[in-house]
């Protein structure tokens, strides 16, 4: 897909009750290529194909295109579904591949079982989830606040960064802007490279085609509809995050680097707490999976996240 692809995406894809991170315009775009992802608007809905392992090949959960009838008040109509998977069952004709999926959140498990079941009697999902894949889900005002005994670390971490860069009330030698609200794509990229540096990413193709996906996203900024913004520490860019919507409620936050001594001075809790605390248009915030990384998944999980989004995955049916 092009950029006049997504422009129309833009402004009629409807993920409204969707909270997985695969379903973002901003994922779509800026990893179609890394993961080799299969993207077609067809028959009123937009339809993914992604080519992975075995847990990441297979049809995402047909996304709608806004338009009359495809809703009830409680989600998808059982007829637009039905729709829907004919169009990826021809789909799967046509490309001589085996009908299967991948991605999909307990309801829309649910949701496609349920239709299966009514409409398609001949296919018998054999579901499976791997726990790599899964999202992490946050209520937003937790990371902007931090309440309660379970975020004390948190806390500690906080204050251990105001103690060497100074607080907010008491002569803070550190700021946070956002973005794009300031034109500081040029420090957000900063950031990243310092970042890939660090961590040696030109020895990594994972790394690189990451390092190559911010800077797409930063040229694509208001198609992607990016938030993000960047932690200054006495005028120097130290850590920088950005994100964009999956749905009116939903953020996804995407990248968040950091480097040097600001990365074991406890940036990363500063700016995930001062991002947070801009976006208070949103009700949660998807830090998306850890990978199966352990250090990661110790990370994701000292958030206290509110739910763990399972993701699920079926061979050919």
């Amino acid at each position: 897909m092009n950029s006049l692809d997504f422009e129309y995406l833009k402004n009629h894809i409807n993920t409204a009750d969707f909270f997985g991170s695969d379903s973002s315009l901003a994922n779509l775009f800026l990893l179609q290529n890394k993961y080799n992802t299969e993207l077609k608007i067809k028959n009123n809905l937009l339809i993914r194909y992604y080519y992975g392992n075995e847990n990441r090949t297979g049809y995402g959960f047909p996304i709608p295109i806004k338009a009359a009838n495809t809703a009830t008040p409680t989600g998808l109509s059982q007829e637009w579904l039905a729709g829907a998977l004919n169009a990826i069952i021809d789909d799967a004709r046509e490309q001589n591949r085996p009908v299967q999926f991948c991605l999909l959140t307990q309801e829309q498990k649910n949701q496609l079982d349920s239709c299966l079941a009514a409409s398609f009697p001949q296919f018998h999902p054999d579901w499976k989830t791997n726990r790599d894949d899964c999202d992490y889900i946050y209520l937003r005002s937790n990371l902007a606040e931090l309440p309660g005994s379970h975020y004390q670390k948190k806390r500690n971490h906080i204050s251990r960064f105001n103690r060497i860069y100074g607080s907010e009330n008491d002569g803070a030698s550190w700021e946070f802007k956002a973005y794009p609200e300031n034109d500081i794509a040029a420090d957000i990229l900063e950031v990243a490279g310092r970042w890939f540096k660090e961590k040696e990413g030109d020895k990594d193709q994972v790394l690189q085609l990451e390092h190559e996906s911010i800077e797409l996203a930063l040229k694509n900024a208001e198609l992607l509809g990016l938030r993000g913004g960047v932690l200054y520490i006495k005028g120097q860019p130290a850590a920088m995050t950005l994100a964009a919507p999956i749905s009116p409620d939903v953020l996804d936050v995407i990248y968040e680097k950091s480097y040097g001594e600001y990365e074991h001075n406890g940036a990363y809790a500063v700016i995930n707490q001062q991002f947070a605390r801009h976006m208070s248009s949103f009700l949660y915030f998807n830090r998306e999976e850890d990978m199966g990384v352990e250090g990661l998944r110790k990370a994701k999980l000292s958030y206290k996240p509110t739910m763990i989004l399972d993701k699920f995955y079926c061979g050919g049916l």
